[in-house]
């Protein structure tokens, strides 16, 4: 009898114990099967799009979303436009000098569900400007792949780049879709 009483304290002690919180899981981007492509009026005619072949980062993602962290690196001379001429001045000083600023990032400062979608806050660091941005999420995959993927839009001349805006020829709002298929960490190429 002094048995059963001991088996019904311990498992009722062990309902009381709150169950430890999940552990984030990490994932890299793997650079390969990433993609970032944008696009931006030209000459008030039509969409323009480019894309860059450099994306890198780390994402740390679990139940606990408020402790979910995203950190992505674009190298910004990566940029192609099918052009080479277009590219070497997209890579000056009237737009992402990647002599000087090499690197666009992004960091989550807050990441929430919202619906079947992520939302994250974090800061977008273009040409030296850090501004903070607010994009929706989607995310898919399984235990051996994850994907997130979003579109959004930013103002170039809030990142200093105005060469082209006097005359319209080039829109200052440039839209930002940014597909990332992520692996564990020692799988990322």
């Amino acid at each position: 009898m002094k048995s059963i009483a001991v088996l019904f304290a311990t498992c009722a002690w062990l309902v009381s114990v709150p169950a430890p919180a999940a552990l984030p899981q990490e994932w890299a981007v793997d650079g390969v099967h990433s993609s970032v492509v944008f696009k931006v009026r030209h000459a008030d005619t039509a969409s323009f799009y480019g894309s860059f072949g450099k994306v890198a980062g780390n994402i740390s993602i679990g139940d606990d979303l408020s402790a979910a962290k995203i950190a992505i690196t674009i190298a910004a001379d990566s940029i192609e436009t099918r052009d080479a001429g277009r590219d070497k001045h997209l890579k000056g000083p009237d737009f992402f000098d990647t002599k000087q600023f090499p690197e666009i990032t992004f960091a989550s400062t807050k990441v929430a569900k919202d619906g079947d979608m992520l939302a994250v806050d974090g800061e977008l660091t273009m040409r030296g400007v850090k501004k903070p941005i607010s994009v929706k999420v989607s995310r898919g995959g399984n235990d051996q792949k994850a994907g997130f993927e979003t579109t959004f839009t930013v103002k170039r001349s809030e990142f200093g780049m105005n060469y082209g805006l006097a005359k319209n020829g080039i829109g200052d709002e440039v839209t930002l879709m940014i597909s990332l298929e992520c692996t564990p960490p020692k799988a990322a190429k």
